[in-house]
């Protein structure tokens, strides 16, 4: 037996040592029993009753002491688990006080000093390692500064390269493993290396001895608690206690409650952001789009001037300039701190050296860059006094005195440039900034271009319609005195659908324009291309309409005589689908609210007929905006549940073909029903409508191809207009 416990008991501290040869022969173990344990006597003779009794009554008071010291153990654990949660439950108040993504720097420095009030020191060195962004590591450290014979703690952040030294490497290994919990063991060399890391990234928390040398430790030991995103560090000269560690783990849990906070936050902000840069370019498209003149230029500066500051760009300078390829001048429009415009003028693209090196970076479409001092600011001001293109110098500078510094940003767009100075460097994120307002600007700038080539086109066409009033007044008298003859078919419609396709190809066309920006933003080449086709296409239609307007005048008195046009078999089905087409997607030009919509149930065994298919085609426009018009109106009318619906039907008969138009919109009462077929009747508002259209159809179908057109109507529920045409 004494073998026995001298070799399970034998230890540095404590060696169970006995002569074994001295022991009796004989020895009496005595054991007396008590509720968590024993305790026993070795005796060489037995002991008398008496002597146990003690023993005994010795037992029962050590079990009252032992039990005692279960209670203050108990006791003990319980405070210092009132003391853990008490430091994880202010960690967690103050993730759930977090504002902005910022404070989780702070809830870092509040879980490093609740560690360390929890009695381990290696606690208070705590380190938060992110790993959401790939090939980097984001360290959340804290370390103490002395400043002013104080000691302090400062929270701070840096970020380390992933293959900046093997000791990182180990890290990344062990992050992406299925561990949660690991410790690494850094020393010599690794250790050494990792100390050169640091004393780049974060060279405060490198401590030095008093001959100035880097106190690097012999041995670190690393042990890290994982958290979805990221893991809490330790840093201890010796191996960590299974309690330290237990308190990291618990440490760990509880900031990754303050990581999600702060990804909520990052992504609430990135959404603030957005929504205040989309705010900002709206403006900026909205005030250039009400762009009459280039003079008006001069007020856009100042609004850029607004819109850099809500996009919390920093810069004390900025403006527009406008590269005139012909003239071979920078069209130069600047503005003061105060929002006013600071400077209009021409610039040569070879007259300075700020203007050659804007100029090459702007045909790259790259950013330019210069940086001047007070001297070169002052000279470059003389210089356009000297040119006649400013007069005051000081109004110039924009405040009391000229910069001592300027760093001149110039960020391009496809007709030019936007400015932005300041007195120290923009960093890359602003820089963004600045470009995607620029990129508004183009687009912008680009639909104010278009606008005015079309104000010129509407200019031309005034004119034409000036004369074509003229002349229509005198036709329409005509019309009268001839009880409506054949005289005036169709002019309404010859005079008004070229005009319609004008401004509607030319809205259509603008709109096109501004998807192909975005698109080539984008680099989606192959839209480009394709909406590059439809504007191609839209400038013909619209060069070609615009002719037939111009020749209206000139041939109109040669068309009233020419008497009925050639007939030839026309596909109906096909005439059909394409008015109802144009007719859909003119309106939509036209009104950008209104929708509707629209089916066709085409017979396909309907043979060609003839007809002039240029009058029909006026008909069934006609019929078809008609029907449009009319559940738009029911639509606008805020009946709930109702869908406009708009549908065109042929159908064949043995000796005739059938076309109908049917609309499931408000009706036609029936005290007007009998007077719509007559001239210059309408019930549309004064402007929407001539009062010639359905006349004009009417006798575009009965006296011109033999046919008849009726109505079928009933009032709150549609109405269907029906052409009969003879099939020969």
């Amino acid at each position: 037996m004494y073998e026995y416990y001298q070799s399970i008991n034998e230890t540095d501290d404590y060696s169970f040592k006995t002569d074994l040869s001295r022991l009796a022969e004989k020895e009496y173990v005595y054991i007396f029993f008590f509720k968590h344990g024993i305790i026993f006597s070795f005796n060489s003779v037995p002991i008398p009753d008496e002597a146990r009794q003690i023993f005994k009554r010795f037992a029962k008071v050590f079990e009252q002491t032992y039990t005692r010291f279960l209670d203050l153990q108990r006791a003990e654990d319980q405070t210092r688990e009132a003391q853990i949660e008490a430091a994880l439950e202010r960690i967690r108040s103050k993730a759930l006080a977090m504002q902005s993504s910022s404070d989780l720097l702070e809830v870092s420095y509040v879980l490093r000093e609740q560690m360390g009030m929890l009695g381990h020191e290696e606690l208070e060195s705590s380190i938060i390692h992110l790993y959401n962004n790939p090939g980097t590591i984001e360290a959340w450290y804290t370390f103490r500064s002395t400043e002013t014979n104080s000691t302090k703690i400062v929270t701070d952040q840096a970020i380390i390269l992933v293959d900046s030294c093997d000791y990182i490497r180990e890290t990344i290994e062990k992050y992406h493993s299925k561990e949660t919990e690991y410790t690494i063991v850094s020393q010599g060399k690794k250790l050494a290396e990792w100390y050169n890391v640091m004393l780049k990234v974060a060279p405060d928390t490198i401590e030095y001895d008093d001959n100035g040398k880097m106190m690097v430790p012999d041995i670190l030991y690393y042990h890290y608690s994982k958290f979805p995103g990221g893991a809490l560090l330790l840093t201890s000269c010796e191996q960590p206690s299974d309690e330290v560690k237990e308190l990291q783990k618990r440490a760990a849990k509880v900031f990754n409650l303050a990581y999600q906070r702060f990804l909520d936050l990052q992504q609430a902000e990135a959404r603030a952001k957005e929504s205040i840069k989309q705010a900002s370019l709206d403006r900026v498209r909205g005030e250039i789009a009400s762009m009459r003149s280039k003079d008006d230029l001069t007020r856009i500066t100042p609004l850029i001037w607004k819109e850099l500051t809500a996009l919390g760009v920093p810069f004390i300078r900025c403006g527009v300039l406008i590269m005139d390829e012909k003239g071979k001048v920078i069209q130069t429009y600047l503005s003061a701190p105060d929002n006013q415009p600071l400077g209009v003028f021409d610039l040569p693209y070879g007259s300075e050296e700020i203007a050659k090196g804007a100029i090459a970076k702007w045909r790259k479409g790259k950013i330019h860059k210069e940086h001047w001092n007070k001297h070169q600011f002052l000279k470059f001001t003389q210089k356009l006094v000297d040119m006649g293109q400013i007069k005051d110098l000081r109004a110039y500078q924009g405040m009391d005195a000229p910069p001592e510094s300027l760093h001149l940003n110039f960020l391009p767009f496809k007709q030019g440039m936007l400015y932005v100075g300041n007195t120290t460097p923009l960093s890359q994120d602003e820089l963004q900034l600045v470009q995607s307002l620029a990129e508004a600007f183009s687009i912008a700038y680009a639909r104010y271009e278009d606008f005015k080539q079309l104000e010129e086109a509407k200019t031309q066409t005034e004119q034409a319609l000036e004369e074509l009033k003229s002349t229509q007044t005198q036709l329409i008298h005509a019309e009268k005195m001839a009880s409506l003859g054949e005289l005036t078919a169709g002019i309404a419609h010859e005079i008004q659908n070229p005009l319609n396709f004008v401004n509607n190809f030319a809205e259509v066309s603008a709109d096109l324009i501004e998807e192909m920006h975005e698109e080539m933003e984008e680099g989606n080449t192959e839209e480009v291309k394709a909406i590059a086709d439809d504007i191609k296409l839209n400038l013909e239609k619209i060069n070609h309409h615009g002719q037939r307007a111009s020749s209206i005048v000139k041939g109109m008195l040669q068309h009233s005589r020419a008497g009925k046009a050639t007939k030839e078999p026309t596909d109906i089905n096909a005439v059909a689908e394409e008015y109802l087409r144009l007719s859909y997607h003119g309106l939509r030009a036209k009104d950008k609210s209104f929708n509707a919509d629209f089916k066709t149930e085409f017979d396909v065994s309907l043979p060609k007929v003839n007809v002039v298919s240029q009058d029909i085609g006026r008909v069934l426009l006609n019929l078809i905006n008609n029907a449009f018009y009319a559940v738009d109106k029911k639509a606008k009318s805020g009946r709930e549940g109702y869908r406009p619906l708009v549908t065109v039907s042929t159908k064949k008969h043995q000796k005739s073909m059938e076309i109908s138009i049917q609309d499931n919109g408000p009706g036609i009462p029936d005290d007007i029903k009998d007077k719509i077929f007559q001239p210059f009747f309408t019930t549309k508002p004064t402007g929407d409508g001539t009062g010639l259209g359905l006349s004009l159809s009417y006798d575009i179908i009965t006296k011109g191809h033999d046919g008849q057109l009726a109505v079928e109507t009933e009032e709150g529920k549609g109405t269907e207009f029906i052409i009969m045409l003879p099939i020969n």
